[in-house]
């Protein structure tokens, strides 16, 4: 048989060159010879998982954990009453870190359950989390959808990156997310996210939502899971979220949310099925946007002003620049019921003012302080009805004559008769200063004598004088403060002497003391000056014309009423002196709690003293206020 001599049969007998990577395939004919092979498909994977791995190990060894971003580390500053724990307002960021020490188990488990439940157990990133997000997300229905990132991830963006949504910054935040997973405990990671993410009512971290959620610290809900359920819910979106009590749709996918942590934390085994059934939807405290409204304003205001007094004193003593940028606690010499009392006092006097009817009635002012006699630790004020609206502090701004009946027993007393004299030898700059050491100033024309009708205070200053001067039996005059320490990081850095600081709810205990009461010669301000225990309060009024250009006479405003008993009857006389003089009992009666006897219920005035003029040379105190 004779051979084929074709190509195809001339190149049989020779080896075909073998390919490092079969494709597309040999030996395969249309679409079979673009489908890969099971070999070359593992080899590829293989070499994709290596070259992953690759490149993950070594952007783990050239990433490096950044310094905290500066939003993430800055806190508030928080002013608080004199006890130390009560916040009255916040300036700044804010956030109040806390260790996680003080952070209940509770609260812990809840924002574990609510947003990552393998934490303690995975590194700091979760692959299965990721795939279980996105399947979550296709059938949740709008329920809960879920994120992928775990605890370590938005602690790493929030506490060291930006929001940028790029897919650089999601491979630096994963890398870095494993290495701090390495280097830091699982505790620290939680601690810190905890303090840094956001959760609504401009609150930053676990601390400071507690407290504009619910009015309390983080601490109290130790035994209340259904609150810190319901904050851990707020993480997932704290923008929508805390729109609840104004949106329905927002409040029923809050509770959704706070269910799924719930019935989370059973599943974790963290909370009983028993307890977790028993358990209903918490409503939280009604939120204030703006935390310097109503009286807070004029609390930290006042606080402000007393740091960059004794900051000129002491240099470590922060200013008021400083406490602005946050960081600080400063504790203030304020009492909650002493500023209750005052706003209730006045409160009730107001409300019986007509000025849509009565002209007299409009643009009227009250200013009120109480002291304490023995320290000079302002326990309460009223500098107005709310700081937003008139930044204004009627109690410690708004110096008026005191007139004769009130500046002159005052003047005389603190300044003694040597003083008094020394106008008669025309050493009016050297009284002057005197006169300003004790918080009042002179007024009118320059070649005026100086009397009471001369003489302006604020209430503050007043109640302060008041105190050293007649109210306590011996002259000791302290000038008024309103901080009694001021605290960074826990550690005090600089406070009052601790005998300064015994200021108690009890100082308002203990027999009425001398009053006085009267208005200037030009009868723009009524002036009531009273007290009882150690407790020496000053109260004035006055009014303007509209726009608050001056004053004006205090004539027309209506008539005072006093309770007794079960009736009402107007009260005869000046009308704004009776107003003033009522307040000043009602916040001494709402102080102590107790009714009080009301001479002006039988038509009788209060008694006014007027010392000798022979009083004692006034010393300055070195306390506190100094």
């Amino acid at each position: 048989m004779k051979a084929d001599s074709s190509p195809r049969h001339a190149l049989r007998g020779k080896p075909r060159r073998r390919r490092l990577v079969d494709y597309p395939r040999r030996g395969r004919t249309g679409v079979r010879r673009w489908i890969p092979s099971w070999k070359l498909l593992c080899g590829v994977t293989g070499l994709a998982l290596l070259g992953f791995a690759g490149a993950v190990a070594a952007g783990l060894a050239l990433v490096s954990i950044p310094q905290p971003n500066d939003f993430a580390t800055r806190q508030e500053t928080s002013f608080r009453y004199a006890d130390g724990s009560t916040q009255i307002a916040h300036v700044g960021v804010n956030r109040d870190s806390v260790p996680i020490e003080a952070i209940p188990l509770v609260v812990q488990h809840s924002v574990l359950a609510a947003e990552d439940r393998g934490f303690y157990t995975e590194s700091g990133v979760s692959p299965t989390g990721i795939l279980r997000a996105v399947k979550d997300n296709l059938t949740a229905g709008g329920g809960n959808p879920q994120g992928g990132s775990t605890i370590t991830q938005q602690y790493v963006k929030n506490y060291y990156l930006t929001q940028q949504q790029t897919i650089g910054r999601k491979i630096r935040e994963a890398l870095i997310a494993v290495k701090t997973d390495q280097t830091e405990s699982k505790d620290t990671i939680l601690q810190n996210y905890l303090n840094t993410i956001y959760f609504g009512r401009n609150s930053y971290g676990i601390e400071t939502a507690s407290r504009a959620y619910f009015g309390v610290p983080v601490a109290a809900l130790a035994d209340d899971p259904a609150k810190a359920a319901y904050l851990a819910a707020l993480i997932q979106s704290p923008y929508y979220f805390s729109t609840a009590d104004a949106d329905p749709e927002a409040a029923q996918r809050l509770v959704q949310r706070w269910n799924y942590v719930l019935d989370g934390m059973v599943q974790q085994h963290w909370l009983a099925a028993a307890d977790r059934a028993r358990l209903t939807f918490p409503r939280p405290v009604p939120y204030r946007s703006n935390d310097l409204a109503g009286p807070n304003g004029y609390a930290v205001n006042a606080a402000m002003r007393d740091l960059d007094r004794l900051h000129e004193q002491n240099p470590d003593v922060p200013d008021s620049t400083a406490v602005s940028r946050g960081g600080y606690t400063v504790v203030t010499t304020f009492r909650p019921e002493y500023m209750r009392a005052a706003e209730q006092a006045v409160a009730r006097s107001m409300a019986t003012l007509d000025p849509a009817g009565n002209p007299g009635d409009r643009d009227v002012h009250v200013g009120l302080a109480a002291v304490d006699s023995a320290t000079g630790a302002v326990l309460g004020f009223y500098g107005g009805p709310d700081f937003v609206t008139q930044p204004f502090n009627d109690a410690m701004q708004a110096a008026g004559p005191l007139g004769a009946r009130v500046g002159g027993p005052l003047l005389r007393a603190a300044i003694g008769a040597a003083k008094a004299a020394a106008v008669r030898d025309d050493t009016r700059t050297t009284l002057t200063a005197v006169l300003a050491e004790h918080g009042l100033r002179t007024i009118g024309s320059s070649g005026e004598p100086i009397s009471g009708e001369t003489v302006a205070a604020t209430p503050t200053a007043a109640a302060a004088l008041f105190a050293g001067a007649l109210f306590s039996g011996s002259y000791s005059y302290h000038r008024p403060y309103t901080v009694a320490a001021v605290l960074q990081d826990g550690q005090v850095l600089w406070q009052a002497d601790e005998s300064a600081v015994r200021a108690s709810a009890g100082a308002v205990r203990g027999p009425a003391g001398p009053t006085l009461a009267g208005m200037d010669g030009a009868e723009q301000w009524a002036w009531t000056l009273t007290g009882r225990g150690r407790v020496a309060v000053a109260a004035n009024m006055y009014a303007t014309v509209p726009g608050g250009q001056r004053n004006r006479r205090l004539d027309g405003v209506t008539a005072a009423i006093a309770t007794t008993g079960t009736a009402d009857v107007p009260v005869p006389g000046p009308n704004a002196q009776e107003r003033i003089e009522r307040i000043a009992r009602d916040f001494l009666v709402g102080l102590a709690g107790t009714p009080a006897a009301d001479p002006r219920a039988s038509g009788e005035r209060l008694p006014a003293v007027t010392p000798s003029a022979t009083a004692p040379e006034p010393r300055t105190a070195t306390g506190p206020g100094r």
